[in-house]
């Protein structure tokens, strides 16, 4: 056997063994997952609203999204419908739910090509003179590949990078 052919079948076989780790992995991790995550924000409310709700910096702020597309709008300036275009090629559509200004907005996964389903809270709190931000996640994954990866990422990784991402913002404004 030559060696380009001998070389072909070891990477096909490290990568096979890849997608078999995460398609395992996966297989056995609970689609559904549900978390609360909260930091104190030193930001006022309407700081931190306008922060979250510019829906349009999010290639700004986040590098595994590439391009932010704004379906449908209305008289408010969040955006009812858009949707982002992430650098593994795929997407996710994302609608506003409920929302109660400088308070609370409900952020729904209505389609994604990484077959995921789900929303995401933010509510932002004012308790003992300091603002406090909680996310509270409730989200279903369906492929296995994408839920292995999630474990071994972490499945509460988005929410903590999500805070983290929030707080450096206004760290690096004071």
């Amino acid at each position: 056997m030559n060696r380009t052919l001998k070389f072909s079948i070891a990477i096909s076989s490290v990568l096979i063994l890849f997608v078999g780790l995460f398609l395992g992995i996966g297989f056995f991790q609970n689609p559904k997952f549900e978390e609360t995550k909260t930091e104190v924000i030193d930001a006022s409310k309407e700081e931190i609203w306008k922060y979250i709700t510019d829906i349009n910096d999010l290639p700004n702020r986040r590098k595994e999204v590439l391009k932010v597309e704004v379906l449908e709008k209305d008289d408010t300036t969040i955006p009812k419908l858009w949707k982002e275009h992430t650098d593994m090629g795929g997407y996710m559509t994302f609608g506003r739910g409920e929302t109660i200004p400088n308070q609370k907005i409900e952020i729904i996964l209505v389609e994604s090509s990484f077959r995921m389903k789900g929303t995401w809270i933010y509510e932002i709190a004012e308790v003992n003179g300091y603002n406090k931000l909680s996310i509270t996640e409730k989200s279903e994954i369906g492929s296995p590949v994408v839920r292995g990866a999630y474990f071994l990422a972490g499945r509460d990784s988005t929410l903590k990078q999500e805070l983290e991402m929030v707080r450096n913002h206004f760290q690096s404004k004071r």
